[in-house]
Formats: C-alpha cells, structure tokens, sequence
C-alpha cells in the first residue's frame, strides 16, 4: 500500500470517529432544550423541505420509519416540532417546525456558516475535476461505511 494511501485512509478513519463522537455532546441551537447531532440534522430537513412525512424522513436519511418516529416523539417532547393530519392524504402525519424549532433550525444554519466557511472557500477554491475527486472519494467511502453497519 503507498504511504500517501494509508494517511490518507487514517486520516479518513480519525475524521469519522470525531464525527461520530460529536454525536454525543448535545448543544442549545439558542433554544432552552439540549439537542443532540442526530435531531438537529433531522430539524434542518424538515425546515429545508416543507411539508415532509415520516417516511420520506426515513429515505433521505436512510433510516428506519421506526427510528425517525422516536426521534419525532422527543422532538415533540422537546416542543421542536408538530404533527398535524395530511389535507390531501388522512392516512398521513406531516411534520413541521414549530417557533422553538425554527429558532434552532436557524441557529444551526448560522453554526455552519461560521464554523464550515474554511472548508466551503477550499472547496470553491478546487477546480473542476479536483471537486469531482473529492465528489468520488466521499461516494466510495460513504459505500465501504455501509458495509461495514
């Protein structure tokens, strides 16, 4: 294996384990409640995608319908975000942000607009091909990462 490789895939393994254990420390989003990784991602979805249902939550995510409906129930809980009765569809509960949600779906945006803008000028920076390695590089790991739940 080239040594270029094997930093490479280190390097790789490091950044998933400190994504993984960020996961564990939950913050405000300038709200009264904590919020971990896990529901603010899915607070972001539901406030870039207006009226989403359970299962389309679970696809986008890849995720069992199950699991998106416990992390609804603390969401709920947490007073983040509301069901209410799909008009076109009475079999369906869509999800919307509530006043508290929409204030930690906003303070997350602003966290990575700060917190991200190294990353995004880099990227910028990358030609066109450079972007489409680094495209095909997140695909291919994203792929092993699958394998290996």
């Amino acid at each position: 294996m080239k040594k270029n490789m094997e930093e490479a895939i280190e390097k790789f393994m490091t950044m998933t384990e400190k994504i993984s254990n960020c996961g564990k420390n939950p913050r405000n989003y300038g709200t009264d409640v904590d919020i971990y990784r896990s529901e603010i991602h899915i607070i972001k979805l539901i406030g870039d995608y207006a009226n989403l249902h359970v299962s389309e939550i679970a696809r986008k995510f890849g995720v069992t319908k199950g699991a998106v409906s416990q992390s609804l129930k603390k969401l709920e809980r947490k007073g983040l975000v509301e069901k209410y009765l799909d008009e076109t569809n009475n079999t369906r509960l869509l999800v919307k942000l509530t006043d508290k949600g929409q204030k930690a779906y906003l303070s997350h945006e602003e966290h990575h607009k700060v917190s991200d803008k190294d990353i995004l000028q880099y990227l910028d920076e990358l030609s066109d091909h450079e972007l489409e390695i680094v495209v095909t590089f997140i695909e291919k790991t994203s792929e092993m990462a699958e394998r290996h739940l």
